[in-house]
This record gives C-alpha cells, sequence and structure tokens, in this order.
C-alpha cells in the first residue's frame, strides 16, 4: 500500500490514513473598549463552536481507529477526547450564563436611579418649612 508512505502511525497500524483538512487562522483585531468584552465574548464563542465541530470529527476518526485497532489505548484516548468534547460544551453554557450577568449587570447600572447631592432650594423659610411638614409630619415638629 503506497498510502502509508507519509503516516507511519497508519502503516504500523495498518489502517488507512485520515483526510488532512487546513485549519482557518482568525485574525486578532484592536477594538474599542467598549465593545471588548461583547467581541471578546463572540470570539470565544466562535472558537469553542470551532473546537467543538473539530473534536467531533476527531472523535469520528478516532473511533474509526479504534475500532480498526482493538487497542485498548486507543479507546483510552476515544474516551479522554469525549470527555474534553463535553467539557467545552460545559465552557460554552458558562460563557453564555457569564454574557448574560455582564448584560444584565450593565442594563441595572443604566436604570439605577441617579444620586443628586447638591440640591438648591428657592424659596422663603416658611415654604422649606411648609414643604419639609409635608414631607415627614411625624419627624419634623416645628417650634414658634
Amino acid at each position: 500500500m503506497s498510502d502509508f508512505n507519509d503516516d507511519p502511525i497508519g502503516e504500523a497500524l495498518n489502517i488507512a490514513p485520515l483526510e488532512k483538512k487546513e485549519i482557518e487562522k482568525t485574525e486578532i483585531v484592536p477594538v474599542n473598549e467598549i465593545d471588548s468584552t461583547v467581541s471578546d465574548f463572540e470570539n470565544a464563542r466562535k472558537n469553542i463552536y470551532s473546537m467543538i465541530d473539530t473534536a467531533n470529527e476527531a472523535i469520528d476518526n478516532l473511533h474509526s481507529i479504534a475500532n480498526q485497532s482493538q487497542q485498548p489505548r486507543a479507546y483510552e484516548v476515544l474516551a479522554k477526547l469525549i470527555e474534553t468534547s463535553i467539557k467545552a460544551n460545559k465552557d460554552l453554557i458558562d460563557i453564555q450564563e457569564k454574557m448574560k450577568q455582564i448584560r444584565d449587570m450593565a442594563n441595572e447600572v443604566d436604570n439605577k436611579a441617579k444620586t443628586i447631592n447638591n440640591n438648591l432650594f428657592v424659596g422663603s423659610t416658611k415654604e422649606l418649612q411648609d414643604f419639609l411638614k409635608k414631607m415627614k409630619p411625624d419627624k419634623w415638629k416645628m417650634t414658634k
């Protein structure tokens, strides 16, 4: 079999070589600080999806290799890859939850009442006393 010339592992195990696939490289682009959280989330999500897809393909290939070779080590590697794939899926859910928390905190800050520290009352002392009596009549007792 001449297909084994560039695949010594395949030759040793007497299995057909696997197809090689090109991996796309992503370019890192500096972003505005305001959008960095959202873009980092989207980038991490994209990377995790890519890794899950790659892991699924590798699981299929390793399953084929394990069935052909019937070697315990091949099944061990397959089990470890499945475990890693499950962890990647959990990581995807975790970053979804973290992004939701970040968005909720941002909305909470936007919806919070603004604190006003310096108020100015324009009016007479009598008007101020009347205003205060209406606000808290039990606590504010005016003496004459």
